[in-house]
């Protein structure tokens, strides 16, 4: 259990910023060669910086909008204002009061006051909501997604529109890939029924300060319990080792592993919502791979960087001996690029298309190095 120092210095740093960066699940981190830039591409306030095996937030320069948190394919950017959990709930009971819709808001338009807050949940921008957000909602009941915004013309998360289309898009063609018939979309205006006649009780001056204030101080405490689990529970963050030393290559012939909270749950809900009936999807959350073994040397470097082990060798063998075979899985696939960044042959192709046989198959591809060129393995 942590104690009250170590509480007082977790708010402290919660309140300098509403994204907790896990470095050692940053790409660049474990590999300088990596070419992923998501995150900083994404941020439109340059708050980002991405280099030479290092990614530093400028909390001060951080505006909240959640984009970098949403494209990070390794989820080494965790939102905590709010987390997904609390995010997920929120709006889980909210959707109960709409008959099944589960409605978003941005804080611009929310803060117009005109819609019953009871019944949509608030993000600071909508570019906060991601695939297995959504998809997670759907599996567990909800009959739509529905996300509201304001002017994007003249506010200042603007540059988030692309990203926000490109949720309800990659969102909608993996619900209807698995037959679903819910569907998310945007909007500009809340549904009829979310306004109120009258805000007076709701929006009251004296009762809003004393709810703003109970609201600030339940989302200190989440928070913090956040952050508690995600350093301490989950061991994310363990920095005082060089880097050398907490991302070694294991006995296996592997860097660490990581689990992928994200990536899980949206696999998992698209199994919930339903079985496939489509051959293929295009996504940023899943990927495919093939191998040009005219080109390929054996090497074994994809296994050994692979963040999530989508690409691995064959258990049977033993380290040193040489690549005998690769196994692929797509369920595993987060599309980071780390597996196309390291091959020195670039022999390794990554796409966004990805087959729904091969992302629900419980057997890896498996690729034959027996006729790649002869030469010493890496391991």
């Amino acid at each position: 259990m942590p104690n009250i120092h170590d509480l007082v210095n977790m708010a402290e740093a919660l309140e300098k910023s509403p994204v907790l960066v896990v470095r050692d699940r940053c790409v660049v981190v474990r590999n300088r060669n990596s070419s992923c830039r998501k995150c900083e591409d994404a941020c439109q306030v340059d708050a980002i910086e991405v280099y030479a095996n290092q990614i530093e937030l400028d909390a001060g320069a951080c505006m909240a909008c959640g984009a970098c948190t949403t494209v990070c394919p390794t989820e080494a950017l965790v939102s905590i204002s709010p987390t997904d959990a609390d995010l997920s709930q929120s709006v889980a009971r909210a959707a109960d009061a709409n008959d099944g819709a589960a409605i978003f808001a941005c804080a611009r338009i929310s803060s117009k006051h005109k819609a019953d807050p009871s019944r949509y949940a608030e993000v600071p921008c909508l570019a906060r909501v991601d695939e297995s957000v959504v998809l997670n909602l759907v599996a567990h009941g909800a009959s739509d997604v529905l996300l509201v915004d304001g002017d994007c013309s003249t506010c200042k998360y603007q540059a988030c529109v692309p990203l926000i289309e490109a949720t309800v898009r990659y969102s909608n063609e993996l619900m209807a890939a698995q037959g679903g018939s819910a569907r998310a979309r945007r909007a500009s205006e809340f549904p009829d029924e979310l306004y109120l006649d009258s805000t007076v009780g709701v929006f009251g001056s004296t009762r809003r300060g004393f709810f703003s204030n109970a609201a600030s101080m339940a989302k200190e405490t989440a928070m913090t319990a956040a952050k508690t689990t995600i350093e301490q529970e989950l061991g994310y963050v363990v920095e005082e080792a060089p880097i050398g030393e907490r991302l070694r290559v294991s006995e296996s012939g592997s860097m660490p592993r990581l689990d992928m909270p994200r990536h899980d749950t949206t696999i998992n809900a698209m199994d919930m919502i339903g079985a496939p009936c489509v051959e293929s999807i295009e996504t940023r959350r899943f990927g495919s791979v093939t191998i040009d073994m005219a080109k390929c040397n054996a090497c074994g470097m994809c296994a050994v960087f692979c963040p999530t082990g989508a690409m691995a060798r064959d258990e049977t063998e033993k380290p040193g001996d040489p690549v005998r075979y690769l196994e692929f899985s797509a369920c595993d696939c987060v599309q980071c690029g780390m597996c196309s960044d390291v091959c020195w042959k670039d022999a390794l192709t990554l796409s966004d298309k990805v087959t729904l046989d091969e992302l629900f198959d419980f057997e890896p591809v498996r690729f034959d190095m027996l006729n790649a060129p002869k030469q010493k393995s890496f391991f």
